[in-house]
């Protein structure tokens, strides 16, 4: 799994975009995810464009 940082997050929708460590933006949807909170660092696999599997570094 990559890992990398939630780079924005919008409540109102649910969704958000990853920044991964090559600097690649990928969209997510916040029910894939526990945590919500900008520039925490994530898990994630990818999904065509997508990252999906979202779980916060502990």
């Amino acid at each position: 799994m990559p890992l990398g940082t939630i780079a924005v997050y919008n409540n109102a929708d649910g969704v958000g975009v990853i920044a991964d460590e090559d600097g690649e933006r990928r969209p997510f949807s916040g029910m894939e995810t526990q945590t919500t909170r900008e520039g925490e660092r994530v898990l994630f696999d990818v999904v065509g464009e997508k990252a999906t599997n979202v779980v916060a570094v502990r």
